[in-house]
């Protein structure tokens, strides 16, 4: 299983001032929005609301694999909204992540210095 987070964009052009059944009409739609992500593949454990940002929602969740996020984007834009997925890893797991990436590239550049000692001598 991955980790997912997709941003959505519920309001047509960005900002607006709603209240009321307007508001509840909206987390209706969250609610479906949620239905037709499951219904691809993601399981959403939560949703938050996105503040002063581009977009209004973002979706918290697993994936099985990284077809299911392009799956969730498609839903997304067939209902009319514009949205972002991205797989997302924890932190702990993404330094380990970066310290395993700059041992590759210490090691590639290390090789390479050696051939070019070698070539030169």
């Amino acid at each position: 299983m991955m980790r997912f987070i997709t941003l959505v964009q519920i309001r047509p052009g960005g900002e607006s001032a709603e209240t009321g059944s307007r508001v509840a009409a909206r987390a209706a739609q969250w609610e479906h929005l949620e239905q037709q992500i499951q219904l691809v593949g993601g399981k959403v454990d939560q949703i938050w609301n996105v503040l002063g940002h581009d977009y209004d929602l973002m979706f918290l969740g697993e994936a099985d694999d990284p077809k299911t996020l392009h799956r969730i984007d498609a839903v997304c834009n067939a209902q009319g909204y514009a949205s972002k997925t991205h797989p997302a890893i924890e932190a702990a797991e993404y330094a380990q992540l970066v310290e395993d990436t700059a041992d590759v590239l210490s090691y590639g550049r290390n090789r390479r210095d050696n051939n070019r000692e070698r070539d030169e001598a």
